[in-house]
């Protein structure tokens, strides 16, 4: 799925930004060594090591922010719009990228904090013996193909059906 035009704009920018120097002085959006003048340079850069880091950072925090607006995000195309490789040595998608986000079974904590919004509605399927605090939970969508979901309000789901794991403790 593509990233969404704000996702877009914000990966283009930290892909854009020179990111080896962020440890020592503040720049401006777009700021590149290569184009300083003389007057500003600074000897003491971080290696290409630590200034990865210092952009994946940046990555995640932006990506926090687009993942808990954004039902379709996909923080490994962010990542590599942002000009981050996410492969692991073996050359298959290196799960850290993900784990860097607060999530929990496609729920993602409120930015600026490290809550969750409460469940309201809770989803489920007559052949189902959960039910689940949405569709993004990946223990739904595994079994969820050609079946009609049934929604409920988080405190009148019918005893048939127990919690998943996705569910906050207390059904809220």
């Amino acid at each position: 799925m593509a990233l969404s035009k704000i996702a877009q704009q914000f990966a283009a920018e930290i892909s854009h930004q020179d990111w080896s120097d962020a440890h020592i002085r503040l720049d401006r959006a777009g700021h590149d060594r290569n184009i300083d003048s003389k007057s500003h340079l600074y000897g003491d850069v971080l290696s290409a090591d630590g200034a990865r880091c210092v952009k994946t950072n940046a990555m995640w925090v932006t990506a926090q922010v687009l993942a808990y607006n954004d039902p379709n995000f996909d923080v490994y195309e962010f990542a590599e719009a942002c000009g981050i490789n996410t492969s692991n040595s073996r050359g298959g998608r290196d799960r850290s990228f993900a784990a860097g986000l607060r999530e929990h079974y496609g729920r993602y904590q409120r930015p600026g904090t490290f809550e969750y919004d409460p469940v309201t509605e809770v989803v489920t399927a007559d052949t189902s013996e959960t039910y689940h605090a949405a569709t993004s939970c990946p223990l739904f969508s595994r079994g969820s193909h050609s079946i009609s979901i049934r929604k409920f309000p988080v405190d009148k789901v019918p005893d048939r059906w127990k919690p998943c794991h996705c569910m906050p403790r207390g059904r809220t």
